[in-house]
């Protein structure tokens, strides 16, 4: 199987179908109306790798209340991934509680569009991945957020607490966000809409700096959203 384009923003994520410590997944059917947030491990038995899983873990509330689903993919087998998953749990003094494809193949990768696009289809490359990478999706499996890191950095997690608090406001309000923003932050009224539209959406008022630079307190968002 030749790879796929490299996932952007506003794709739609793929079909994935495969084996986890949880049991046979089919990625959409998991994600189900909710956001999801999955994250890409290039091997297995990496200290990086250890840190994340066990912060993930204990974070997975924070996603839970978010309607956030969380998942992993892993590259190597179930074997390996579950001796793996064992160190995670006794160094991190937690329990992994989401499920994490088993990668053995490389297929999943590839569909991802992780694989360099030049590489046989039956190349190893899936296996010496340099980079791991995160995707957040919404609730119709559209990509909103899509990063690559290089393998000796750990991932900030609470970013990406603070990027779907984030895509979640912007999403159910006409609303966009400053730099460093962080909940309860104002927000800009969305640049596209105009000053008498604005009035109607912003029962709190705006303060107008320049037509495009309205400043405006955060919305709250519904616990359905």
């Amino acid at each position: 199987m030749a790879p796929a384009p490299t996932l952007q923003v506003g794709m739609k994520i793929p079909k994935l179908v495969g084996s986890t410590q949880m049991g046979a997944i089919k990625l959409h059917d998991f994600i189900d109306g909710a956001w999801a947030l999955l994250l890409t491990f290039p091997q297995d038995f990496h200290p990086v790798w250890i840190t994340e899983l066990g912060m993930l873990a204990k974070l997975k509330p924070q996603f839970d209340v978010r309607n956030c689903r969380v998942l992993g993919l892993s590259i190597g087998s179930l074997k390996n991934q579950a001796r793996f998953l064992d160190d995670v749990n006794e160094t991190q003094d937690t329990q992994v509680n989401f499920p994490i494809f088993a990668d053995e193949s490389g297929l999943l990768s590839r569909m991802l569009g992780l694989v360099n696009p030049t590489s046989a289809p039956s190349s190893a490359d899936h296996a010496v991945l340099p980079y791991s990478a995160a995707f957040l999706m919404d609730v119709d499996m559209v990509i909103r957020f899509a990063f690559y890191y290089p393998m000796s950095i750990g991932r900030n997690l609470y970013e990406f607490i603070r990027v779907l608090d984030g895509l979640q406001l912007a999403a159910y309000n006409q609303v966009v966000l400053p730099t460093n923003w962080k909940i309860n932050d104002d927000v800009f009224v969305e640049p596209d809409i105009s000053s008498e539209a604005a009035k109607a959406l912003f029962p709190n008022g705006f303060h107008e700096i320049k037509p495009y630079f309205r400043v405006t307190p955060a919305p709250v968002l519904s616990e359905d959203q």
